[in-house]
Parts: structure tokens; sequence; C-alpha cells
């Protein structure tokens, strides 16, 4: 078990995706909410649900809703609130980060895929922000994601450096990692 579950830090992080989660903000989650964000994010970019990209996407999308539900629904009503998720990601990602490489990483690799439309292995800050503004990441804490995640300044994500991140935002302890700059200042 890391040091993380149950700190207030996790609980503002994994609520903050609560929201990019919750897609018409009716206070629960549900198998519908993910395929409107995957659908939001194929037609920002541009991507047909038929293509790899979206098939990949779709399927990562459908994938973690069937993780999700089983590992949450604690009433069987096929939709989670706040707090069944946040139990969820706790127990199925944070204290057990091999629930992250296998539910959670397919998911997150189809997003990095889609994002890098050029196929070079990066991610720009135009890339990135149109991400996150589906994801409803504030406007005004997008800019300074990107560059608290750009390292080394060159103005691009790797695929892999993108993956940290989004590993690290969920798994890390250390207030101060640069991954927890993933959508923004966690308030």
């Amino acid at each position: 078990m890391t040091t993380l579950s149950g700190t207030p830090l996790l609980h503002r992080k994994i609520d903050l995706c609560f929201r990019h989660f919750d897609t018409d903000d009716n206070g629960f989650i549900d198998r519908e909410d993910l395929l409107t964000l995957g659908s939001q994010l194929l037609s920002k970019f541009g991507e047909p649900v038929t293509s790899p990209k979206g098939t990949a996407l779709m399927d990562g999308m459908t994938r973690f809703w069937d993780a999700l539900v089983t590992a949450a629904d604690q009433d069987g009503d096929e939709r989670l609130t706040r707090d069944e998720y946040r139990d969820c990601m706790t127990g199925a990602f944070v204290e057990s980060p091999e629930g992250f490489d296998t539910s959670f990483r397919p998911l997150a690799e189809a997003v990095c895929a889609l994002l890098d439309t050029d196929g070079d292995g990066e991610v720009d800050e135009r890339e990135f922000e149109a991400w996150q503004e589906v994801f409803r990441t504030a406007p005004e804490n997008r800019a300074d994601a990107f560059r608290k995640l750009d390292a080394d300044g060159n103005g691009r994500l790797t695929v892999d450096e993108l993956l940290a991140a989004i590993r690290q935002y969920y798994l890390s302890p250390d207030a101060d990692a640069a991954g927890n700059w993933l959508y923004g200042a966690v308030a």
C-alpha cells in the first residue's frame, strides 16, 4: 500500500478526474459518460470512431468502464457516485498499482496515440491543450500544466513522458511531483 492512499491530495486529484468523466454533470459516472467523453475526444481531433485510433480509444473507454463498475458499483445501479469512484480508484489503482497497468494504462495509451496526431511519438502544446479542453481543465491551467510536464522545455512531451505523468498523477505520494499538474493545479 502506498502512503498516498486516503490522503487529501489523492482525494482532490481523484475528485478532479471524476468531473472529467461526469460529462453530463449529474453527479454520477456511467458508461454513457465515458463513451461521450471518448466521442468528444475523437471529434476534437477529427478522428473517425472506426479508425484504428478511434477503435482503440473507444475500446479503452469501454474496458475502463467495465473495470470501474466491477470494482466500484456497490449498489448495482450501473453508475458510480463520487465516493464509489474515489474508493475504486484508491483500491484498484493506488493500493494495487498493477490495476493501473491492466485497466487504466490501455486507455491512457489510446488517448496519447490520439493526441499524437502526426505519429512522431510526441505531443505538442496545442494537442495537449485540445485534450485538456475536452477534459474541462480550467483554461488558465492548461498552459501551466504543459510547462510543468515539459521538464526539458523543448515544447513537446513524448508519449512515454505523458504516460509517466498520468501514472504519477494517480500513484505518486509526492505533493511536488510534476505529474500532479496533469490537469492543472490541484487545489
